[in-house]
């Protein structure tokens, strides 16, 4: 699927912006429509006492938008790829700077500093790093019995034994040590610019080909390259931990990487005009 995706991106590349726009509504009815963009900044009060609905209408708003879950699930399943706090606490600011540098371009990325803050950095990417973690804890180390399912005793131990099929047998824990020493600082700064630049990516082709955010396409690409991204980072971490014995980087670094720099042509050529 990974290759399938690199070259559906390869020939969106050199389409042109209108043809792309359009060849989108192949993938989904609904789309090649031009969508307004919404700000979250445009009115930052919290108490707004002559609102007619709610005083509190600006945050209740902000609360029951579709992107508080998407920042709580996206964050769940960045710690399970990364299992390792101080970096995902990197990552999570790191991305809210990258909101304020780039708000110019998108306004969807112009937020209140209390959303921006409070609501993104304290709680949702909070309690899905939290949870994230906590999941990694749960299975780290975990054995499991190679019973067959005709041999469980009742039907919740079957349904477990299924379930199971899904989870790996053992759960690494990856230690990054950027502080090792100059080049590993490097390199593991090389993995938060591209973790980054994808996170941008999604915002900006969203804009770029007029896909809505409740879109099933974003979640479908999220899914996709959150399973493209678990060996990755694998490969990555042991690249780096186990120098010994590998000694380059494994395909699906390589793949990962290029369709990241084909996501980021197709919004530097698309976003030409209307981004910058």
């Amino acid at each position: 699927m990974a290759v399938v995706y690199l070259v559906a991106l390869t020939f969106l590349l050199f389409q042109t912006r209108d043809d792309a726009r359009q060849f989108m509504k192949y993938l989904h009815p609904d789309l090649g429509v031009e969508l307004p963009e919404r700000s979250y900044g445009t009115d930052c009060r919290i108490y707004v006492p002559d609102h007619p609905k709610s005083r509190f209408n600006n945050v209740y708003d902000i609360l029951f938008d579709e992107f508080v879950i998407a920042h709580i699930l996206g964050w769940w399943g960045k710690a399970i790829m990364i299992r390792n706090q101080p970096l995902l606490w990197v990552l999570s600011i790191g991305f809210e700077l990258m909101e304020l540098t780039f708000r110019h371009m998108l306004p969807n990325f112009n937020e209140c500093w209390w959303d921006s803050i409070v609501l993104d950095i304290l709680i949702c990417n909070w309690f899905g790093i939290w949870a994230g973690m906590k999941t990694v804890r749960y299975f780290d180390g975990r054995t499991y019995e190679w019973v067959g399912l005709s041999r469980q005793p009742n039907i919740m131990s079957k349904v477990k034994r299924t379930l199971g099929q899904f989870t790996p047998a053992q759960w690494d824990k990856d230690e990054w040590y950027p502080l090792l020493g100059p080049w590993r600082f490097i390199q593991v700064l090389s993995l938060c610019v591209i973790f980054m630049t994808i996170e941008l990516n999604t915002f900006f082709l969203k804009f770029c080909l007029w896909i809505p955010p409740r879109n099933p396409l974003i979640v479908y690409r999220l899914v996709l390259w959150w399973l493209i991204a678990i060996p990755t980072i694998r490969e990555y971490n042991t690249y780096l931990q186990d120098r010994n014995s590998v000694k380059k980087v494994g395909s699906f670094c390589w793949l990962s990487l290029a369709i990241c720099i084909i996501e980021l042509l197709i919004c530097i050529k698309f976003g030409h005009g209307e981004c910058y």
